[in-house]
């Protein structure tokens, strides 16, 4: 009698061990968004004064795992009648339906719950300074129509407080952002998030704000964090 009951606790315990391995491990992070915006185009990719702001049809996944410090973003755009062509380079329009496919690498660097922007020093002060939940960088490749068109891109993103306005513009009290100003700061709506991605070439362009020769800068308006690793 004996006998059978350890021999039943062995075996309850190799299907208990067996299914603790076969279980997928807990997600770490998962994000959804849509209503994308680009905001401007060659020569202006951060339009303060929402001039150039346009919306977009398309959506955004986003997964991450803290523990292997990786990750992927993924985007589908489509242009439409109001979106117009997509200005990334000095000659450069796109237009039809556009992926971006990235890859977050061991490599690039992540920073959570922390301030980015403005006069941190954490990425550029090309925008105003911002709350994150999390952001970081990424490889991004784009193709139109299911061709690629560019590959290996440098991205830079980031869930984060929003920055825009319902009228794509950046501002506060009637004033618009500008690198140039001393006070960086109060210009993010903490009761609302954004998904803020931006990808560009290696290859400089001095005629382009940020300057790189190809650059698009979207951002999604309607974000849900649909898993986040427990604290």
């Amino acid at each position: 009698m004996l006998a059978r009951l350890f021999l039943l606790a062995v075996v309850i315990g190799l299907l208990a061990g067996a299914f603790l391995i076969l279980s997928p491990r807990s997600p770490g992070w998962e994000v959804t968004a849509d209503a994308p915006l680009v905001i401007g185009g060659y020569g202006d990719n951060f339009s303060y004064s929402g001039k150039g702001v346009r919306p977009l049809s398309g959506s955004l996944s986003f997964t991450y795992e803290p523990e292997a410090h990786t990750g992927v973003i993924s985007a589908s755009l489509v242009t439409t009648a109001e979106s117009g062509t997509l200005q990334l380079g000095a000659g450069e329009a796109l237009s039809g339906e556009i992926i971006l496919s990235g890859r977050i690498a061991p490599t690039d660097r992540i920073v959570a719950d922390t301030d980015i922007h403005g006069d941190t020093g954490l990425w550029g002060p090309e925008l105003p300074r911002v709350h994150a939940i999390l952001a970081g960088t990424g490889t991004f490749d784009l193709l139109v129509d299911g061709k690629p068109v560019y590959t290996d891109m440098v991205g830079e993103w980031s869930l984060e407080q929003a920055l825009h306005q319902p009228d794509g513009s950046i501002r506060k009290s009637g004033l618009y952002y500008s690198p140039l100003l001393r006070d960086k700061t109060g210009f993010a709506d903490p009761d609302r998030l954004e998904f803020d991605l931006i990808v560009h070439s290696p290859a400089a362009d001095q005629g382009n704000n940020p300057p790189y020769t190809i650059v698009l800068h979207l951002v999604f308006t309607h974000v849900a964090i649909e898993h986040r690793p427990a604290d």
